[in-house]
């Protein structure tokens, strides 16, 4: 009997805890900031009509924070401010650090996902998905304290598919672009977040009912929108290849036309120099192709190919030089070397060569990066004996590496990101542990390694900006100090 009525007991204990549980479950958030206010139409935003699947891009705004002070250094979009991945801020990194590793000044957690942030003027900002609430979030946190200072939100229907957010905001003095997951996207104030337009591209440049006219990838959008001399570069592909939006006022000022019928891939538009000609380069889904980046022509197609098209592509275009360009391709494609011909009155493009992962260089997420003559990459898993290594090619032979890490020094799934700064890389692999490599000509050298925290997935770009490095996982934004007199 007695036993009896301790397992009564026990039951009803269980049975409140649970009910009491549940009811703080369902009245809480459980989202690292509470929004005080959701209230549409803030900040004198133009209003909106409801587009595809009544999703009104931008609806919300919260005011949560107050800036507090104001930070040198700037990471202003996807592979900072030349889109070589380098950083150029005038600071000195640290040598080395103590077995802690460098300082973590601030850390908020985020939705799952791998958008990587951009940074201007003292503020970081980065989309996020709420799973929750299922919303798109554009997040601004200051970046010496990590106060979330804003949020730009809107509701959208999301289903998780390897995670949701994948781009990297575009941000100037005056003007602030993303991409949404579903390829929605907005244009705010940098500083206030008062929205300023908004382009649903699955909606204005789809083609209903046709494969070759669907503009978001499998797995969400991976494009990272360009800003130029104030007007939005995007590549919705379908109806048109590529666009440029007037930030202004959200007047479509070009449409590249779309003959061979590409469609969005995971990768950004890169801007480039070749034979005195500036274009934007994009390696869509079904080939590759060079758009008039400046003078009356600006936006026509100077040139297109379909010789390299592999079926997935996430790493961005790489000027090589000598009018030559690298493209790469995910599950095992490779990578290949176009070089674009002018022959006086118009251009053309021709694959030199091509190479399957376990062939030469490649990259299933990364855009690898250039110093000097070589090119660093984090091989892929399918890439044989090199696979997950840190590997270097002369940029005159991508077949052949001149550098790898070795077989006892592999890094995840090869899927993490990595940057350079005063002749310095720093890596992630996907657990988060940090990497930190002195780079002499074609070698690298292994000064320390530290495990920041125990992450997941930390695939998302990362960002350097003055002395402060952004980097996250799947679910942790971190603010890393890596400066040389930490406290002065």
């Amino acid at each position: 009997m007695i036993r009896k009525n301790r397992n009564i007991l026990y039951t009803g204990i269980v049975s409140v805890i649970l009910a009491a549980v549940l009811v703080w479950w369902l009245a809480d958030d459980h989202y690292p900031a509470e929004m005080v206010m959701r209230v549409p139409g803030m900040d004198n935003r133009p209003k909106i009509e409801p587009r595809s699947d009544s999703v009104v891009v931008g609806e919300f705004y919260d005011s949560l924070g107050v800036m507090d002070e104001i930070v040198a250094g700037s990471w202003p979009r996807f592979r900072g401010t030349d889109f070589s991945n380098i950083a150029r801020d005038s600071f000195e990194l640290a040598e080395s650090w103590d077995t802690a590793g460098p300082p973590i000044v601030w850390k908020t957690t985020l939705g799952e996902g791998y958008a990587g942030p951009a940074v201007l003027n003292g503020r970081v900002y980065i989309l996020d998905y709420n799973e929750r609430r299922k919303a798109d979030m554009l997040r601004c946190f200051s970046l010496k304290s990590g106060t979330e200072l804003w949020r730009r939100w809107y509701y959208v229907e999301l289903k998780r598919n390897h995670g949701y957010s994948r781009t990297v905001p575009a941000v100037t003095d005056k003007y602030l672009v993303t991409v949404g997951p579903r390829s929605h996207v907005m244009c705010l104030d940098p500083i206030t977040g008062n929205l300023l337009w908004t382009i649903d591209m699955e909606k204005e440049f789809g083609v209903p009912g046709s494969e070759k006219g669907k503009v978001t990838p499998d797995f969400y959008s991976g494009q990272c929108p360009l800003i130029d001399n104030d007007v939005a570069v995007l590549a919705p592909g379908a109806k048109a290849l590529m666009i440029g939006v007037r930030c202004s006022d959200g007047e479509i000022m070009w449409r590249t036309p779309n003959p061979d019928s590409l469609r969005m891939s995971h990768g950004s538009i890169i801007p480039m120099v070749i034979h005195g000609r500036r274009m934007y380069v994009y390696n869509a889904v079904g080939g590759v192709a060079g758009v008039a980046a400046e003078g009356p022509e600006t936006g026509k197609l100077l040139w297109s190919t379909r010789e390299w098209s592999p079926a997935t592509t996430a790493a961005s275009p790489l000027y090589l030089g000598n009018n030559e360009i690298a493209v790469f391709g995910s599950y095992g494609a490779g990578g290949a070397r176009l070089r674009i011909d002018y022959d006086g009155s118009g251009f053309s493009a021709s694959v030199v060569e091509s190479h399957k992962a376990t062939e030469g260089i490649s990259s299933d997420q990364q855009t690898p990066v250039i110093t000097g003559d070589f090119v660093w990459t984090v091989m892929p898993e399918n890439a044989g004996p090199l696979k997950k290594q840190l590997v270097c090619y002369n940029r005159s032979d991508l077949r052949n590496p001149v550098w790898s890490s070795g077989k006892d020094r592999r890094f995840g799934r090869g899927l993490g990101p990595y940057i350079v700064k005063d002749g310095k890389m720093l890596l992630l692999d996907d657990d988060a542990n940090l990497y930190y490599f002195r780079l002499n000509g074609s070698q690298a050298e292994l000064i320390s390694r530290h495990s920041v925290i125990k992450g997941i997935e930390a695939w998302g770009p990362m960002a350097i900006a003055g002395n402060y490095l952004i980097m996250r996982d799947a679910r942790n934004l971190l603010c890393l100090y890596i400066g040389k007199n930490h406290g002065s």
